[in-house]
């Protein structure tokens, strides 16, 4: 989005000037330069510095709007230059609104050209000034450059927390502005600069998981129908909100009206080229050509700047992407074309000196390369881009043919000069693409070694950018795209191939580090900030007989990596497609829940050959007595207590935990003298359609009454307000919600049910951590009775693992679905039973907890009895 334009200098104007002005906003550019050159000439002649100053800042502006950087540039320093100089011979109140406005054209030049945070520094002097002077509509108009210069920047938080201050003028902050406080701007007295105040902060609320109220804010916008130019802009603003609530037609119709009703080529190019995302997702190929053509027409009249500069690469990138490698005279066709767009935006980038649109431009000119050698090589083998790479990685580099090398050495090259240019410019969301696309080039050309290195850099830097952008929710948005596969690739490069394969423990030890940091990555994604913290743990000294096991999902196989104390790891590796093992899991955990069935045994057993087979004899003869699973992907849905041998489940040989990684553990065990715990259950549904009452709740309460001290929140006294107050002045050592919730992969959905609100997992851990005020007496076990993981949802168990890390207890009980509630009843009092009374681990008490269901022949079926699973500790 463009930064909000110079208004109209306060001062008397000439007939000239007038007319320069309006050529000017009819776009009629070289007829008000000629004439802006000409009142500057008769400035300079008339000896009158000031007024000259301001009719040059005019022309540097127009100049830009012409490509004529070089020029813009002479202007604005002359200007400057004239407006600093004139200190004692102009007084403040006259001289000090037109530096102002120069300062505030000067930001605008800078974010023009992409130097964004020298557009910042030049808004901030320009807002000092307009203050020195009292002129409040230069000072709002700047803050608002401000803060679309922090969200140019990827900081989010603080351009939101200027424009709200701005806007509302009170102490709300970002994170608590509601419909109710925006409501009262929406007059028919709302000026031009409050709507673009307006719509830069739905931008920013876009980003800020504020899609709804984004969303709010441009219908309300739309509706005060403000003049041609930021109707499209809103359009297009509106587009982009409604694509990432996954609205797609909706978004495409309103691409669609800000194309039909703007006048401006940059609002129509940047709509075009998100339709043509749109387009490429819908897999509507035949309207691909036409938009092109359109967006090529757009870019060829815009003027040399950093929208079309972004739009060349964006529209390369898009072109690179939609080349099929499988025909290799298709993308050898494209290769050409895209080359040179791509090379076009480089060179107009070094001209205006955008460097960071320069070392994209070359990073995606090395993709093309690499592109272009992945099509020569499976020219004649019909797969797809990511498995043409795995079948030609660390292949002998003497059977690659003379063109391939070249290719690959250009994409090297390339890559190698982006890498470099992005560390110059310390920017590392840059950084880590490069290093990642250098670690893909070097794979495939069979330099395994140098691979690794360069993924291991790539993550390293992948730390840095989600710190610096973590509240960016395209970011988020692009984490299986952009941030996932990085982590996948490096674990296919250091784990073997198949079980002939001999791996260094070196590499094995490196995998089982990066599929835990792979975990914290996708928490910190579903939280949406860098909010969950790991430390090693050292397993083999707090549980001799506990053994962990990793399955691994990679794109071509399944690699379980089995930790057994004071043993190194042993790996076993079962070839097999991701989307066949995902079909496998996913119906396992379909078929499990249908009780008058038993179809689950067949696909609980092939998953036990997958994961438990291979190891049996190693775990008998360590004397392994617990299994704790670091589940990867669908593995997460199932229980693994159902996994099968052909005779016997697997809790009958074991007790099973899973943990989202071993980092994340507190390896303290439970202590067992007063097991003081806070009851909080519904029996009763209020104001919530489509919840059953759970009716067995008071017999698991009687159940829990009769084994421990307690504490009950129920039914009308389970409110937040009296959880607050419970929390605050009590301690417990065991917290148990009796009520129905969801985990889901979306935090806005992961949720528990009180009798008159939904508690999220942030606001549970608030509560959670008033049991513990001092930091010495963390809740030991969390119990979720009720709840399930959201249908359909493959990433659902994200919601689970989030809820147990962040709820600030050393372990949870949850739910995969939603459960008999009587059976639950029965299976709680078997828990509490174990708990209280055995010298038992909590892993242990819930393992006789679910035999005693098994043994129970009405609550036999697993259905019963698997979907309470341990996460956490399980001591």
């Amino acid at each position: 989005m463009a930064s909000v334009p110079p208004s109209e200098i306060p001062q008397i104007q000439t007939q000239p000037e007038e007319q320069a002005k309006e050529w000017y906003r009819q776009g009629q550019l070289k007829q008000a330069i000629e004439l802006w050159q000409k009142i500057a000439q008769d400035y300079e002649k008339q000896g009158d510095k000031l007024n000259q100053g301001r009719i040059l800042s005019n022309l540097a502006l127009a100049y830009s709007q012409v490509g004529a950087w070089e020029l813009a540039q002479t202007a604005m320093t002359q200007s400057l230059d004239l407006l600093q100089k004139q200190t004692l011979a102009t007084p403040n109140q006259t001289r000090l609104p037109i530096l102002a406005e120069a300062l505030n054209v000067q930001g605008t030049l800078f974010l023009a050209k992409g130097d964004t945070l020298d557009a910042l520094s030049t808004w901030e002097q320009a807002t000092a000034t307009y203050r020195q002077v009292g002129d409040e509509l230069g000072l709002f108009r700047t803050q608002i450059n401000q803060s679309r210069a922090l969200q140019g920047l990827g900081l989010y938080r603080p351009a939101c927390e200027k424009l709200v201050k701005l806007l509302l003028k009170n102490s709300l902050s970002c994170q608590n502005i509601d419909l109710q406080s925006l409501k009262p701007l929406f007059t028919d007295s709302l000026s031009p600069l409050q709507r673009e105040g307006l719509l830069s902060l739905a931008s920013v609320l876009r980003q800020l998981d504020g899609v709804d109220t984004s969303r709010w804010i441009l219908e309300q916008l739309l509706d005060k129908l403000p003049q041609e130019d930021k109707v499209a802009s809103i359009w297009l603003n509106l587009g982009q909100t409604l694509q990432m609530q996954g609205e797609i037609e909706e978004a495409q119709k309103s691409y669609q009206m800000a194309i039909a009703v703007s006048s401006r080529g940059e609002i129509q190019l940047k709509s075009q080229l998100a339709q043509l995302y749109l387009l490429e997702i819908k897999g509507e190929w035949q309207s691909i050509p036409d938009i092109i053509e359109a967006i090529e027409q757009n870019i060829a009249i815009l003027p040399v700047n950093k929208t079309k500069i972004d739009a060349q690469l964006n529209l390369g990138q898009r072109l690179i992407e939609q080349a099929n490698i499988n025909v290799y005279s298709q993308i050898k066709l494209y290769w050409q074309l895209i080359e040179n767009k791509i090379t076009q935006a480089r060179q107009e980038a070094q001209k205006i000196g955008y460097a960071r649109g320069e070392t994209y431009a070359l990073g995606n000119l090395g993709e093309l390369y690499e592109t272009l050698a992945l099509a020569k090589l499976c020219q004649k083998k019909p797969i797809s881009s990511e498995n043409c790479r795995q079948a030609y990685q660390f292949q002998d580099r003497e059977k690659l043919t003379l063109n391939s090398s070249q290719l690959w050495l250009k994409a090297q090259q390339l890559t190698e000069q982006a890498l470099m240019q992005s560390q110059a410019l310390q920017a590392p969301e840059m950084i880590y693409l490069w290093q990642w696309q250098l670690g893909r080039i070097w794979g495939a050309s069979g330099r395994k070694e140098e691979a690794i290195k360069a993924y291991l850099a790539a993550v390293n830097t992948l730390k840095s950018v989600t710190a610096d952008l973590g509240a960016n929710r395209e970011f988020q948005l692009s984490f299986q795209d952009k941030i996932e596969p990085v982590y996948r690739e490096l674990l296919g490069l250091l784990l073997p191939k198949n079980n002939n394969e001999l791996v260094s423990e070196d590499n094995l030890n490196e995998a089982r580090q990066q599929i835990e940091a792979l975990q914290i990555a996708e928490l910190n994604n579903f939280f949406r900030s860098i909010c969950v913290e790991s430390q090693p743990v050292d397993v083999d000294k707090i549980d001799i007989s506990a053994a962990i096991l990793y399955p691994i999902i990679l794109s071509d196989r399944l690699v379980v990596l089995l930790s057994i104390p004071n043993q190194p790891l042993q790996v076993y590796v079962t070839s097999i497609d991701k989307k066949e093992l995902e079909k496998v899991v996913e119906q396992l955990r379909y078929t499990i829940v249908i009780r008058s069935q038993r179809e689950f045994y067949d696909y609980g057993q092939q998953v036990y050959q997958w994961l438990i087979k291979p190891f049996i004899q190693q775990l008998e003869n360590a004397e392994i007595k617990t299994l704790v699973f670091v589940p990867d992907g669908v593995f997460r849905n199932i229980p693994m207590a159902t996994l099968y041998d052909g005779k016997q489940y697997l809790i009958e040989k074991y007790r099973v935990a899973l943990t989202p990684g071993l980092t994340l553990l507190s390896p303290e065990a439970l202590q067992k003298k007063g097991l003081n715990t806070l009851f909080a259950g519904l029996t009763e549904i209020a104001e919530k359609p489509g919840l059953t009452p759970l009716l067995f709740v008071n017999e698991e309460l009687d159940a829990v009454r009769s084994q421990v001290t307690s504490t009950v929140l129920l039914n009308q006294q389970f409110t937040l307000t009296d959880l607050q107050q419970t929390l605050q002045y009590n301690s417990f050592t065991i917290v148990h919600f009796a009520t129905h919730g969801q985990f889901s992969s979306q935090f806005k959905d992961t949720f528990i049910l009180t009798w008159n609100s939904l508690i999220n997992i942030l606001e549970l851990e608030e509560l959670l951590q008033k049991n513990d005020i001092k930091g010495t007496k963390p809740i030991e076990l969390l119990i979720l009775s009720a709840c399930e993981t959201a249908t359909g949802d493959r990433q659902a168990a994200l919601g689970l693992a989030g809820f147990s890390v962040r709820a600030g207890a050393r372990s949870t009980i949850a739910t995969l679905w939603s459960v008999n509630d009587q059976a639950s009843a029965a299976l709680m009092d078997q828990f509490y039973r174990q708990l209280a009374t055995q010298n038992v681990s909590k892993a242990e008490a819930l393992r006789k907890a679910q035999l005693a269901l098994l043994k129970n022949r009405w609550y036999r079926h697993p259905f019963y009895w698997s979907p309470y699973i341990l996460v956490g500790n399980w001591l």
